[in-house]
């Protein structure tokens, strides 16, 4: 197997969440693995073995000082006799192309423990591929040093989770989001560099009020982007909660800073909620969604959340 290409350019991979140390059950990802690997893993099971069987599944991990030390992802079927595990085990291999899945010898589970760096990238590149994202729980960051002075991306890229603690900051091209508390822990920034196509990144620099930025227009060699052939819908409807959805009301897009509810519950019919959709609310989010959201976006909430998936 060849290593993980999130390995390439990656020297540390810690929390995203802002978590204390100790260890997490993440119900979000174990859900989203249920929904979108498990039938399919069931499915590939009853071919090579001429059984069905039925999964059950969970993600939990460890972190320490910031740094998510371990990872776990446990499948327990049903009837597990030690032959079936074996079997399940073995098509786990094959199914996810990744050496390392144990059949616990007590507890009748198969499971892949991930410690060190190569074992936690292959992990994260084996569910990516899948169609489950890892990014709210893991990043990257580029340096060697980790307390706050290196910056700190999601794997994809597409988020900055940390600005570094110097006085000048370039934020990479192609950085879309900003993480609702990338600003933290860096008192010396006062000059940041905006990205051209950056989104979300001007109710977060009210918070920061030394800090001043430039938005670029162009890219920062000076050239003009190819512009897009596509046609971006920046329209979008709100419903009473202030949550804007696009106009067919299929995507939860994002939410204006009149909402504050503790429970939201969206609408039947909804079938993606987009990155960061949360990010900027201040207090803890229980979202009931209905069975026909199929995609969830990456980083969701801002100050943590929960969800759950309405039964019809």
């Amino acid at each position: 197997m060849q290593k993980s290409n999130y390995l390439c350019s990656m020297k540390k991979m810690i929390s995203t969440q802002g978590l204390s140390n100790g260890d997490f059950y993440d119900e979000n990802i174990a859900n989203a693995i249920k929904e979108r690997i498990c039938p399919r893993l069931e499915h590939f099971f009853c071919q090579m073995s001429g059984e069905e069987v039925h999964i059950n599944v969970t993600f939990s991990f460890y972190v320490s000082y910031g740094e998510v030390e371990d990872m776990y992802l446990r499948f327990f079927i049903d009837n597990p006799t030690q032959e079936r595990l074996e079997n399940f085990h073995d098509v786990c291999e094959m199914f996810f192309n990744l050496k390392g899945f144990i059949v616990h010898e007590e507890d009748p589970i198969v499971f892949y423990y991930a410690s060190d760096m190569y074992d936690k990238g292959c992990l994260i590149q084996a569910l990516d591929m899948l169609g489950v994202s890892l990014e709210s729980v893991m990043c990257a960051t580029f340096e060697e040093n980790i307390e706050h002075v290196a910056p700190i991306y999601t794997p994809s890229g597409d988020t900055i989770v940390q600005i570094p603690n110097v006085p000048k900051y370039r934020i990479q091209e192609g950085t879309m989001w900003m993480a609702p508390n990338a600003l933290q822990n860096c008192p010396r920034l006062r000059q940041l560099d905006i990205p051209y196509g950056m989104l979300n990144h001007l109710e977060i620099l009210k918070s920061a009020p030394k800090v001043k930025y430039k938005e670029w227009e162009t890219l920062y060699d000076g050239t003009i982007p190819d512009e897009e052939d596509d046609e971006e819908d920046d329209d979008f409807i709100l419903d009473e909660h202030q949550v804007a959805y696009s106009k067919d009301g299929k995507k939860l897009l994002f939410i204006r800073s009149g909402f504050h509810e503790p429970r939201y519950e969206v609408p039947d019919g909804v079938e993606e909620i987009a990155d960061l959709a949360f990010c900027f609310c201040n207090t803890y989010v229980e979202l009931s969604i209905p069975r026909s959201v199929r995609i969830i976006g990456d980083s969701l909430f801002g100050n943590g959340g929960h969800i759950e998936i309405r039964e019809e």
